[in-house]
């Protein structure tokens, strides 16, 4: 489920698009016959007459509108199923039917206003006649997914499951079915291009001969390359054939992409060209070369002067060394002056623009291009407009000013400046503009500890945020201090443990509808009960960290799991293998065997090799288990799968191996081997790790100072995190170095550990974000005191590194009358959970402060 969809109905937390409590004007068809019955579900009502003729899969009939045309288009196209007697849903209200056409949503689903279920063929093409020509001369959005019939504007089909059937994936989620001409299950492909299962064929259209040669646009434009793509259209790189010059080329599709101000994207994209054409005839340079614009088909295209460089947000990943420890302080100052240069062009450019008259008004880190020569150039003008008319009330996110801002005068392009001077420095605006107070001190704290801020760079950065709040009562739960962090960071990480406590306990629901803890997006996807995004993580990182866990909370989980188990995958993230494990440190020994015995017979426990979701994380609960509830069938399935695991072709594993690191990667699979194997104390399993630990640090790279360093699938990212990146090899790799003592494993560990020496990322998170560095150092902290002789100093500097980095957590922490959250800087609500939430947050702050006694994955021995 979308992000965007799920911002609309709360202001603090993430919640289904049908629980808006004001959707606007609702719909339904008029002239209802006896017999008919209309079901709400979701964003949808059905309608169904008394027997319907219902079949598994088959043509599935859209009908697209205009908003104007809402009404008249339901009534028409419901009068004809009434009297064909078919099964039709229809969007529910105006509010659903906006969401549907935003431009943030996904291109599969939009356009979609009504669809219809005919059993077969003959009612199907019957049915489409019929409303082609009862909505002839009707216009409304294409449904990428779908075929148009015959001439018509918006009559539309593809061939689908007309009872959703689905099957489980390893991750927890689900993947839609549909059957294909052999009566096989395939997936219910739902991307943005019509597509039939093999061996279905079109009885509605003529086949046409497939197209050879380049597709031009407008007879000139050849598509190289996709950029980017929404709902409103896409962005495109390609070569004018004519002239041999690479240019960008900007889509707009027709009755689509509407934004919170009522514009759809071809209006969208007139002003911008006309802008385009007024800026470069008055300041050329100043934007991209306006080129061309035309309409082919029902699409508008404007092609402009591509910008080569590098976006402003990669450009920043690429060179920032802020926050980082063990960077010397000459790396810092270089990044600092390209800081000051890039600004210093942004400036110019912002004050010529505002110099002919007009104000950029999204100034923000999607919309600047970083050229090799640090200049910089301002892309997608889609919202300026002249500064002697109100600024657009489009932008993004932590770069437009708040209303009381606004009404103070506050300008767009100014606080937009402000917040991208901020980004280079730290990517978290988000925060800064939901909790101003006392932040920026901690912002600095983090940033200051080799070089200072130049002064008039961190004027520009705090510039609309000083910082005080005269005569505001403190909170219960307050932010500490620098300062205070700076003279006794135990205590006060102490008191950013309880304010987070305090805050996890108050979001909690026992008799929630959707959830008993707030998840991320991610949850709704998967499931609300499991250790990653659900009930499960938060109360194992309350129980962990010494909270009591309310009864009520024991006993909704308890239901949930029992009542789920069977439907859940059985992974350790995001199944049962997680769940099982958690009920038995509640408590609840029968009930964690009954969960965890579903996943030996169940037909994904193999399925993949992984941790987060595959037989590693399943083999690890098992031994755990083992080891607290008896049972030796436990430990002889864990036992199967690490011998399957170390008779396998190490290249194997390899190649279906995720990026570095503990979800996916084969630092988690080694972790788990190492795990059994020192339970066990079958040295099989223990070689078996070190070769895979061998295997995972061959994937990294030379970073030079950096250590060595592991990127994503892609090449484009260093990760230090704890999923993908250096925390979670750091972890299993310290692990493996303290039992087995292998020299390349003891070796290559200070080096792996370098790149979680930091106090900014984007998120907070445990398995994305800081607070999986935390706890991959705290961990090695001890390992380093254990492994030196006495008097040597290792170990102690190591806990001193791993406090300080944890005490850079205390930045993301937002007030709230009932306690502390915290807020990804891509996320816009607050969530609860251990992957990416306050739970999180709070289990890597228990073990720094407490110990091997604040788990992070399922471990024998831990008391």
């Amino acid at each position: 489920m979308q992000a965007f969809w799920l911002t609309l109905a709360d202001k603090e937390f993430y919640l289904p698009l049908d629980r808006v409590s004001d959707v606007g004007e609702t719909y339904a068809p008029s002239g209802i016959p006896d017999g008919w019955s209309g079901t709400v579900d979701g964003t949808w009502t059905y309608w169904r007459p008394a027997d319907p003729v219902l079949v598994d899969e088959g043509w599935k009939v859209h009908v697209s509108t205009r908003p104007e045309r809402l009404r008249f288009t339901l009534d028409t196209v419901a009068a004809v199923c009434f009297d064909e007697g078919l099964v039709f849903k229809h969007l529910s209200a105006r509010l659903f039917y906006e969401v549907f056409h935003h431009k943030h949503v996904d291109r599969a689903q939009a356009g979609k206003f009504i669809a219809i279920y005919p059993p077969e063929v003959t009612t199907a093409r019957r049915l489409m006649e019929r409303l082609a020509a009862e909505l002839k001369g009707e216009t409304g959005p294409y449904v990428l997914t779908d075929r148009r019939y015959a001439d018509s504007g918006v009559v539309q089909y593809r061939y689908g499951a007309h009872r959703s059937r689905s099957r489980l994936q390893p991750d927890g989620t689900t993947l839609q079915l549909v059957r294909d001409g052999q009566g096989r299950d395939v997936p219910d492909v739902r991307s943005a291009q019509f597509v039939l299962p093999a061996g279905v064929e079109d009885p509605f259209a003529t086949p046409e001969p497939p197209h050879t040669g380049p597709i031009l646009l407008n007879g000139r434009y050849e598509v190289t390359g996709v950029i980017r793509h929404s709902n409103g259209g896409g962005t495109y790189r390609a070569t004018d054939t004519r002239t041999g010059r690479t240019v960008f080329v900007k889509e707009a599709r027709a009755h689509n992409g509407f934004m919170g101000d009522g514009t759809d994207s071809r209006r969208r994209l007139r002003h911008e060209w006309e802008i385009l054409e007024r800026v470069h005839s008055l300041a050329p340079g100043l934007c991209p070369e306006p080129l061309d614009r035309f309409t082919e088909w029902e699409h508008d295209f404007l092609v402009t002067e591509f910008v080569e460089g590098a976006g402003f947000v990669q450009w920043v990943a690429a060179h920032t060394v802020m926050g980082r420890f063990d960077v010397d302080a000459a790396r810092h100052a270089e990044y600092l002056a390209r800081v000051d240069r890039v600004l210093a062009s942004l400036r110019a450019a912002i004050d010529r623009l505002h110099g002919i008259g007009l104000r950029f008004g999204d100034l923000s880190h999607g919309n600047v291009v970083v050229l090799d020569d640090l200049d910089v150039r301002l892309i997608d003008f889609e919202t300026a407009n002249p500064l002697d008319e109100k600024p657009s009330a489009l932008g993004t996110p932590g770069y437009k000013p708040t209303p009381a801002q606004v009404a103070a005068g506050v300008e767009d392009d100014e606080y937009g400046f402000s917040g991208l001077a901020q980004f280079a420095l730290f990517p978290l605006t988000q925060q800064l503009a939901r909790d101003p107070v006392g932040r920026t001190e901690l912002y600095r704290r983090d940033l200051e500890h080799v070089v200072p801020v130049p002064a008039e760079l961190w004027r520009t950065v705090t510039r609309f945020h000083p910082g005080t709040a005269a005569g505001a009562p403190a909170p219960v739960h307050d932010l500490p201090s620098a300062t205070a962090l700076d003279a006794d960071p135990e205590r006060e990480l102490e008191r950013l443990r309880a304010g987070l406590t305090a805050g996890l306990l108050a979001m909690a629901r026992p008799d929630g509808r959707d959830w008993v803890f707030p998840p991320p997006p991610r949850g709704y996807a998967v499931n609300t009960h499991c250790l990653e995004h659900g009930t499960a993580g938060v109360l194992h990182a309350l129980l962990r960290s010494g909270a009591g866990v309310p009864d009520e909370l024991v006993a909704r989980f308890r239901r949930d799991a029992l009542k789920n188990a069977a439907v859940l995958a059985p992974g350790l993230q995001n199944g049962t293998a997680g769940i099982a494990w958690v009920l038995a440190e509640l408590g609840l020994g029968d009930e964690a065997g009954e969960v965890l015995d579903t996943a030996p017979g169940h037909p994904l426990s193999l399925a993949s090799a992984g941790l987060a979701h595959g037989a590693a994380g399943i083999g690890l609960a098992h031994v755990a288990l083992h080891e607290r509830l008896g049972g030796d069938r436990r430990l002889a399935f864990a036992a199967g799968i690490a011998d399957a695991f170390v008779a396998e072709d190490p290249r194997r594993l390899l190649s279906g191996a995720g990026a570095p690191g503990l979800a996916s990667g084969l630092a988690g699979t080694a972790l788990f081997l190492r795990t059994i194997g020192a339970y066990t104390g079958e040295q099989r399993y223990l070689r078996g790790a070190v070769a895979l630990m061998h295997a995972e640090l061959d994937r990294g790279a030379d970073g030079g100072a950096d250590g060595l360093v592991f990127r994503d699938t892609t090449q484009s990212r260093i990760l230090p995190y704890l999923a993908e990146g250096s925390a979670g090899v750091a972890l299993a790799l310290t692990r493996l170095a303290a039992t087995t003592g292998d020299e390349r494993c003891v070796r290559t560990l200070p080096q792996v550990v370098a790149m979680c020496r930091l106090t900014c990322t984007v998120d907070p998170g445990l398995h994305a974000g800081l607070a999986g560095p935390v706890y991959a150092l705290a961990e090695y902290a001890e390992y380093a005191e254990r492994a030196e002789p006495a008097g040597h100093v290792g170990g102690p500097r190591e806990r001193a590194t791993a406090l300080r980095v944890a005490t850079g957590l205390a930045k993301y922490a937002i007030r709230h009358p009932d306690g502390l959250r915290v807020l990804g800087a891509a996320e816009e609500r607050f969530h609860a959970d251990l992957g990416s939430g306050s739970a999180g947050v709070l289990l890597a702050l228990a073990r720094v402060l407490d110990g091997p006694g604040a788990p992070l994955l399922p471990e024998p021995g831990t008391p």
